[in-house]
């Protein structure tokens, strides 16, 4: 039986900081950047340095910590600590927004009450995790040339986002017409500071062929760096040349584990393929049951290779009862989730109830 596979998509050094040496401005910058943007590492140890100085009494460290809406577990606040911090914090945090229009303080302002006016007012005073943030939110409102402008004014202030932002605007032709060239300049820019999701587009570029020449050697050893530092799709594309042995050894095993720590972070592409290995046990044990847990997962995060998949499975009684009916059920999802009309009026005329 044959699934369907995913072709995966574009989406270097590790950089060893601890939490003693990483100064206390860094370490606010890289906390209130995503794990995505550095790798779980740094963002684990700027976590432990902002904490530190917030038991010290500092009042901007305090507020972050108060506000932040993801922090790792082990430094989360108590509802009583969270209000003491905030109690303490909050008048210099505002005065420093009024009284001397700091884009820093009219960020967290805007985290702390979750205000869309705060943050474009912070984007507009130049914060560059703000610009960020509300660049990606007038993309989700439609408006790609005010997004590309706030995309671009975080990279000139040389933030390793803004830098890798930008990259993707003009990979996809948002805000302008595509430049592959200037895009794998900005993926190139940002993998040098560190940015694990450039780093994973280098990788790609070297596999395609995009701008560069196709390498299999360097694109894997790209992968491999982005896998290093955790991104999700870099320890997916890695795997994948594991599996294919495209400039890298074949190991399955080790593709599998790193299959199942992307999946584990919410990949849906890496949960279907981590599926697939074990409908045809490749790095696992062969178990047709799990490989339907894995391709649910990732059909549930509405990945249309997932749903065919599930269709296959239902269709030939694979780790599942045999069911003609789901099979189209599924089949007729995939469609859908790919922007078929038909398919979606046909899901709706019908009542079926998953198993």
């Amino acid at each position: 039986m044959k699934l369907a596979v995913l072709a995966a998509s574009l989406s270097f050094f590790s950089l060893a900081v601890s939490a003693a040496t990483m100064r206390q401005s860094d370490a606010m910058v890289r906390l209130l950047n995503s794990p995505a943007s550095q790798g779980p590492g740094l963002f684990e140890a700027a976590a432990e340095r902002v904490a530190a100085d917030a038991k010290l009494g500092m009042p901007l460290q305090r507020f972050i910590m108060a506000v932040h809406p993801d922090l790792p577990p082990k430094y989360r606040l108590d509802e009583a600590t969270r209000k003491e911090y905030l109690e303490s914090s909050r008048p210099k945090i505002v005065a420093l927004a009024e009284q001397r229009d700091n884009s820093l303080a009219w960020y967290l302002l805007a985290l702390e009450s979750d205000d869309l006016k705060l943050l474009e007012r912070a984007a507009d005073a130049g914060n560059v995790q703000a610009e960020n943030a509300w660049g990606t939110y007038l993309l989700g409102k439609g408006e790609p040339e005010k997004a590309f402008g706030y995309f671009k004014s975080a990279a000139a202030k040389k933030d390793a986002n803004g830098i890798f932002n930008l990259g993707m605007c003009y990979m996809q032709g948002v805000g302008g017409e595509p430049n592959e060239k200037l895009a794998f300049e900005c993926f190139r820019t940002a993998a040098d500071m560190g940015h694990p999701g450039a780093i994973n587009n280098i990788g790609g570029c070297y596999r395609d062929g995009i701008v560069v020449e196709k390498n299999p050697e360097l694109s894997a050893t790209w992968f491999k760096k982005g896998a290093d530092l955790g991104d999700m799709y870099g320890q997916l594309n890695y795997a994948l040349a594991l599996q294919h042995g495209e400039g890298v050894a074949v190991d399955e095993a080790k593709a599998a584990g790193l299959l199942k720590e992307s999946a584990m972070q919410g990949c849906p592409e890496a949960m279907n393929v981590y599926g697939m290995c074990y409908f045809g046990g490749r790095g696992v044990a062969r178990d047709p049951v799990l490989a339907v847990a894995w391709f649910r997962r990732s059909a549930a995060a509405g990945f249309p290779p997932a749903m065919e998949n599930l269709s296959e499975c239902y269709d030939r009684g694979v780790g599942v009862e045999k069911n003609s009916m789901m099979s189209t059920v599924w089949k007729m999802r995939a469609r859908a989730a790919m922007g078929d009309e038909a398919a979606a009026e046909w899901l709706e005329s019908v009542s079926v109830k998953d198993e």
